[in-house]
């Protein structure tokens, strides 16, 4: 703490690797010196001073980056909004770019900025479920379900005031994966009630049950099509 207050700590917005023999032997540059940039996190302070995919990043504010001084220490100890300059590479030539440090996010906010990472599978195969995922609507639908933030919806491709579920994980086994629900899929509604939250959900399940009706009518949203009906058989 500070003055009261948690210490923040900087971030870039970088997915990263050691610079291992293969890579450096592949892209000709010093082994064990420098990081990888496996994908840069759309948005973030890495996107927004031109970094990307494939440079190797050498120093950070006039430090080298070592197996022993990583680029995420570095970077976690630099106050966020500090303009730094960046040395990389990038198809063999070395240029500097300068960036302004973002706020690392809380481990939650990381973990729902990862959970509809650009690039995963989208065949519909069960997911494990992340924590804090509801275990009444996993048992009940086959269906994990997270609330849609700004984030996410800015990863599904959805507007950014979205009120509903993510789909973040269907059991293969269940009925709404018959039914083609997939990850990335989001509940707008359940029995014409509007959810924002599993709680919200879960209520409508358990009026359901105590109604003595075996499925629940959802409205699903899928990124480039209508919002469409679905109706949802109970285990």
């Amino acid at each position: 703490m500070r003055e009261g207050r948690a210490i923040e700590r900087g971030y870039l917005g970088v997915s990263i690797q050691p610079v291992n023999a293969d890579l450096a032997d592949s892209l000709g540059v010093p082994r064990n010196r420098g990081e990888f940039v496996q994908s840069v996190v759309e948005g973030e302070a890495a996107a927004t001073a031109g970094i990307r995919p494939g440079d190797v990043v050498l120093s950070v504010n006039r430090r080298e980056i070592t197996p022993e001084q990583t680029l995420s220490f570095l970077v976690a100890n630099i106050e966020p909004g500090t303009r730094v300059p960046v040395e990389l590479i990038r198809n063999g030539e070395r240029r500097t770019v300068n960036v302004t440090v973002g706020r690392r996010p809380s481990d939650e906010e990381l973990r729902q900025s990862q959970m509809f990472a650009p690039g995963e599978d989208e065949s519909g195969e069960a997911t494990p479920a992340a924590p804090g995922m509801s275990e009444g609507i996993q048992q009940k639908l086959g269906l994990g379900v997270i609330p849609v933030t700004a984030e996410i919806a800015r990863q599904l491709g959805i507007a950014a005031d979205t009120r509903g579920l993510a789909i973040a994980a269907v059991d293969p086994n269940s009925d709404a994966a018959r039914k083609g629900l997939q990850r990335r899929d989001v509940i707008l509604s359940a029995n014409y009630r509007e959810i924002a939250t599993a709680a919200e959900l879960e209520a409508v399940v358990s009026e359901a049950e105590r109604a003595n009706r075996d499925a629940v009518l959802l409205r699903v949203q899928r990124r480039g099509s209508p919002a469409a009906y679905v109706a949802v058989r109970l285990r």
